[in-house]
């Protein structure tokens, strides 16, 4: 538990509309305005809300105290909440959403959105409830002086409505190291969207989930090929890096909910991993296997669907393997008739590289068995090497040869496609 723990989104919405009254917060540092002034402001509102709910977390309280809005040029505006507001984001899930405050603010420019938040590591302020009836602390590094500092620049026009989001995915931002109990870190993860011109993204896993699952939904910007799990430290320009990931809402059966909101128009990529529960999002987790369900347009205003179906490949090596033999079993998208080993440095349009790859079961006589599961509807190849063990991630190895190849091997919805390789 105190390893990694595994949450969904969590948006910040920011929305003003003009002729309504003040409302949620006080100010204790709004600027003294004239009737000139006065017409030169909007309303603001700023709210929290949380995507479903975590995989091994009950609640989810933020204990926020105020917010500042800082540029403008040089004038910010403080608002200091006359009791400090405990949210649970936990019970603020899919549209709904706590208000933080309501009220008019000076039109302009601004650069940052700070929220101040009580989030000093002790469980008596802000906190995480777990399944198993545990409570920790939640901390903000530099929270007591800093709160979140959320750096996007947004404006407030003289006159009109804005409407912003800025969301946040607690799977990046929450981590319990062990030697951080009993507190939990948490740190911002954000971004900031146009609340007037976004949509969704949601859908259903259909299927059984094989044995050991822990499934998980990683959401990408554009048509991404070379999928990689999440990884704190990769460069800014990494494309391949997920926008977000949810762990959809576990029960006894299917179907398995999920939902991705606040998303500017666009192309997304969706993939599903039966590993989620091994994605440290602070570093590359090679055995994270994630594999493309669909790409999908989003429009504003709207919500795009995407449900997804699974099927897998199972079988047996039949032959008998020449001695020094390390066999492996590599699987890969669509018909590849030259397949690569696995290569971290490979550009992001290669597809001849693998999705997953499997050492077979060890016996002293053949068969050896294999298995792919929780793969989406489509045309996989197989190939088998008697060089894995010369496999090294971070480059390619000219080394691992593969023979022979199988091409052609379609998956259906909840089924198992059973093929021998001989």
């Amino acid at each position: 538990m105190f390893q990694q723990v595994r949450f969904l989104a969590l948006a910040l919405l920011v929305a003003s509309a003009l002729g309504v009254a003040a409302c949620g917060g006080g100010n204790s540092m709004m600027p003294a305005t004239s009737q000139t002034q006065t017409s030169q402001m909007n309303q603001m509102k700023l709210s929290v809300a949380d995507a479903p709910p975590a995989d091994n977390a009950t609640h989810v309280v933020v204990v926020f105290t105020g917010v500042e809005l800082t540029g403008n040029s040089g004038n910010p505006v403080t608002i200091t909440f006359p009791a400090p507001k405990s949210i649970d984001l936990m019970t603020q899930s899919d549209t709904a959403s706590a208000v933080l405050f309501d009220q008019p603010i000076p039109a302009g420019s601004y650069g940052q959105i700070r929220l101040m938040v009580t989030a000093d590591g002790s469980a008596n302020n802000s906190y995480i409830d777990f399944a198993d009836g545990s409570r920790m602390g939640l901390q903000v590094p530099s929270g007591s002086e800093t709160g979140f500092k959320l750096v996007s620049g947004f404006t407030v026009p003289s006159s009109g409505v804005v409407d912003y989001t800025i969301d946040f995915d607690l799977r990046k931002a929450i981590t319990c190291p062990p030697g951080q109990a009993p507190a939990c870190i948490l740190k911002p993860a954000e971004r900031l969207v146009d609340n007037t011109s976004v949509g969704n993204i949601q859908g259903q896993i259909t299927s059984t989930l094989p044995s050991g699952c822990t499934p998980g939904v990683y959401l990408y910007s554009g048509a991404v090929t070379k999928l990689e799990d999440m990884n704190s430290t990769a460069l800014s320009t990494d494309a391949n890096q997920p926008l977000a990931s949810k762990v959809p809402v576990a029960t006894s059966a299917p179907p398995y909910y999920y939902q991705f909101t606040f998303l500017p128009p666009g192309t997304y990529t969706v993939a599903f991993t039966c590993e989620s529960a091994l994605d440290n999002p602070d570093k590359t987790d090679p055995s994270v296997i994630l594999t493309l369900v669909a790409a999908t347009a989003v429009s504003a205003g709207q919500t795009a669907t995407v449900d997804i179906a699974l099927g897998g490949i199972q079988g047996q090596v039949t032959s008998t393997l020449p001695t020094g033999c390390t066999p492996g079993v590599y699987l890969y998208s669509g018909n590849v008739t030259a397949p690569e080993d696995w290569n971290s440095t490979a550009p992001s349009t290669d597809t001849s590289q693998p999705l997953n790859s499997i050492l077979p079961i060890a016996s002293s006589v053949p068969p050896y068995g294999y298995q792919f599961t929780a793969l989406p509807p489509g045309t996989y190849t197989l190939a088998l090497t008697c060089q894995a063990a010369l496999d090294n991630r971070a480059q390619a190895d000219p080394t691992v040869t593969f023979s022979p190849i199988v091409t052609g091997i379609v998956v259906t919805a909840d089924n198992t496609t059973m093929l021998n390789i001989t």
